[in-house]
């Protein structure tokens, strides 16, 4: 079973999307903030991470950097209903952008793109 690693400070965002991506096949490892996302990622192996771009405790374009610096790394989803943080997260490199809220077909449509359904 492929993994994907669900980063947000909105709790219930972080459940929904981990359901609907558990209702698509895929295992999912939740965060609430940037803290400790490269350690789960090292743990775990993620095909893909959908990480919040302004978060808390420590933000989402600097724990994107931090990823996308690294030789291997899974898919990176940024997220954001704020179309100025997805472009600035596009400037990081990421793999895609989503807007919230996500709904099940759009995130369908995104994964299959990225080349990670299950």
């Amino acid at each position: 079973m492929k993994t994907i690693l669900v980063v947000d400070d909105d709790e219930t965002f972080v459940a929904v999307l981990s359901n609907q991506l558990r209702a698509l096949g895929f295992g999912v490892i939740e965060n609430t903030s940037g803290t400790d996302v490269l350690r789960q990622i090292d743990v775990h192996g993620p095909v893909a991470c959908f990480i919040d771009v302004v978060m808390e405790a420590k933000d989402g374009l600097e724990t994107m950097t931090e990823i996308v610096m690294r030789d291997t790394r899974p898919k990176l989803i940024a997220v954001s209903s704020n179309t100025m943080y997805l472009e600035w997260a596009e400037g990081l490199g990421v793999d895609a952008v989503l807007g919230k809220p996500v709904f099940p077909q759009q995130l369908r449509e995104l994964l299959t793109r990225l080349d990670i359904c299950p």
